[in-house]
């Protein structure tokens, strides 16, 4: 049996491998790091040497890592259950040059940053463009929702697409069909999912372009474009792509697979034998305004191509989408199909309308999802907007109306009705009067908004006896909105002070002071509810001690409440607090005079009887 040699490095030997284990490490991370520079230039210096038809330059995904840019993982077994086209049942005349731009066909870049999500805005992207081709409408759906409530565990780590999550996989609260922006921002992060959220569009089918085990043809993925708008692909990337700022890129890179990206169109005669027109997901800084022309086959482009089928075509709209109970709305449908046979509304109250552009009266306050159905022949085409009218009724702010004893700390809860969610609340508080309160703070623990992100004043003024707060649900919405309902959402604590009388009183008016009016914030709605007053009276001082004249908040009865009686009573001095506790006689009368200050004396010095038992009925 051969043994192994027993080999001895010395130090040049070991200087030597260090060195090249040095060399390795400051390879892999240019290769893989974040571009620098210097990294640029020596990307400049090698497409003059390759004869690259494409500039490279410094762009903001230079400063993230090829690991943080490009996300797209191909898991196991992925073939299996999978729909694939061929497209030869697609009968089109292929042009030389095609490009949805053109044609009004695409949505906005956007801009994934540095999470690894390009998975979901590939994902997105296809079905932006398609609802925008079909229906005519930009909008703007989460990717953060599929990065966050996939349950297949991608994230930011990387994925795979996620089309069934537009048609029949659910999140974790069931919900199925794209969200919107608005409903779910993106954060760049893993950021916990939140739902239910609303889920406004949905798919008819998606599949795989081509075959299952070889990348699709160029003329396969050119009719899946025609016939189903830009189509999502797979891609290799390398440090050449992520450069990119115009021209033909001819960088080409045949690793596997690991980013996703958009086709829009092509142009046959551009590049050795054609180029596709890609769009990325690094904003519109990167590349030509967000796109690139690479070549057909070049970095493996359109590995993995899927195509989504849309079933659009009908559009809805309304000339106001909020009112005060009741109101009318009128509201238009739009579809790209011919020859109509019907069309049937719901107006999400129970209601519904069986023509084009009907109207219709709320009268009850609520959310109201309305949808819409148009049949043509065998074919229909439905639309559904969730939560899109939001009918209003008087919504108030109402503070609690309190005794008090003095120098006590007080709690003032603060209800507010609401009959449409509510994501930011801006709260103006005044509290005059002659009781002087003082505000100490706030707090929502155990309030409707004690989940609220953000708890901060927008204005602090308690020189002047107001303050207004302000509350945020989340400042990136990943947290719910406070839903319709009636209750506590803050808790204001003031101070009374040592020295008062029982009629004293002071305001919290919630009405709003200057410019500052109470006001509760959804996205699509603002408005002023309706601002009430409650009052903190002192509830009376025979809780104290008869005698105890000063109001010594210890309620002690000594020298110095013959001294406060007296120049009371003679001398132009302030008024007992409480004349039910001066009146230490007794006297039915409940006078406070001459007798009081002798029995007092004679109570403290004389060994007199102690001060009566405070009246009530002197208050």
């Amino acid at each position: 049996m051969l043994q192994p040699s027993r080999i001895t490095i010395g130090k040049l030997g070991r200087l030597l491998v260090y060195t090249a284990l040095l060399g390795l490490l400051v390879s892999a991370g240019s290769a893989f790091g974040q571009l620098t520079e210097q990294d640029i230039e020596e990307l400049q210096q090698r497409g003059e040497r390759e004869g690259w038809t494409f500039e490279v330059s410094m762009n903001p995904a230079c400063e993230y890592t090829i690991d943080e840019l490009c996300g797209l993982e191909e898991p196991p077994n992925w073939r299996e259950g999978a729909k694939f086209n061929d497209m030869s049942a697609v009968k089109r005349t292929i042009p030389e040059q095609f490009d949805w731009r053109d044609s009004d066909g695409v949505t906005p870049v956007r801009n994934q940053g540095g999470c690894g999500s390009c998975w979901a805005f590939g994902s997105v992207g296809a079905l932006e463009c398609n609802i925008k081709i079909f229906d005519g409408e930009v909008v703007d759906l989460s990717e953060q929702w599929l990065v966050s409530c996939n349950q297949e565990g991608w994230g930011c780590g990387g994925g795979w697409w996620v089309l069934d999550y537009f048609i029949t996989e659910t999140d974790p609260c069931g919900g199925t069909g794209a969200v919107m922006e608005s409903d779910f921002p993106y954060v760049q992060y893993d950021a916990p999912c939140s739902c239910p959220y609303p889920h406004e569009y949905t798919i008819k089918d998606w599949g795989y372009v081509g075959s299952p085990w070889s990348t699709p043809t160029v003329e396969q993925m050119k009719l899946a474009i025609l016939e189903y708008g830009p189509i999502a692909v797979a891609i290799s990337v390398n440090n050449a792509f992520q450069g990119y700022s115009n021209g033909v890129f001819n960088g080409c890179e045949n690793g596997d697979v690991n980013h996703a990206v958009v086709l829009v169109g092509w142009d046959d005669s551009q590049g050795p034998n054609g180029v596709w027109i890609m769009r990325n997901s690094w904003g519109t800084w990167w590349g030509e305004s967000g796109y690139m022309r690479i070549p057909y086959g070049c970095s493996r482009i359109g590995y993995n191509a899927v195509y989504v089928d849309y079933a659009g075509g009908v559009s809805i709209e309304a000339d106001t989408t909020s009112g005060w109970v009741p109101f009318d709305v009128n509201f238009t449908g739009v579809t790209t199909m011919s020859d109509v046979d019907s069309w049937s509304w719901s107006f999400g109250d129970g209601d519904s309308a069986f023509v084009q552009s009907p109207t219709h009266t709320y009268t009850e306050p609520g959310l109201y999802t309305v949808g819409a159905e148009v049949k043509a022949g065998a074919e229909s085409r439905s639309k559904q907007k969730v939560d899109y009218i939001m009918a209003l009724a008087d919504s108030v702010v109402v503070p609690d109306t309190i005794g008090a004893t003095r120098g006590s700390q007080i709690e003032v809860a603060v209800r507010a009705c609401n009959n449409v969610p509510i994501r930011q609340i801006q709260l103006p508080i005044e509290y005059p009067g002659d009781l002087a309160i003082q505000y100490d703070s706030f707090s929502t623990i155990g309030c409707r908004t004690e989940y609220f992100e953000t708890q901060t004043y927008y204005h602090y003024d308690p020189a002047h006896q107001r303050v207004a707060l302000l509350l945020k649900a989340s400042e990136s919405a990943t947290d719910m909105d406070m839903l319709p309902g009636n209750g506590p959402i803050a808790k204001l604590y003031f101070t009374i002070p040592d020295r008062v009388s029982s009629e004293q009183e002071a305001s919290i008016n919630l009405s709003g002071y200057g410019t500052r009016e109470p006001c509760f914030i959804w996205p699509m709605l603002e408005y002023h509810p309706i601002g009430t007053i409650g009052v903190v009276k002192v509830s009376g001082c025979c809780e104290g001690t008869a005698g105890n004249i000063n109001g010594d908040p210890a309620g002690d009865v000594d020298l110095s409440d013959v001294i406060y009686l007296v120049n009371a009573l003679f001398n132009g001095g302030p008024p007992p607090p409480c004349p039910a506790e001066a009146n230490v006689n007794g006297d039915a009368a409940c006078s406070v005079d001459l007798p009081d200050v002798i029995y007092l004396v004679s109570a403290l010095f004389g060994g007199g009887p102690a001060p009566s038992a405070c009246m009530p009925e002197c208050e």
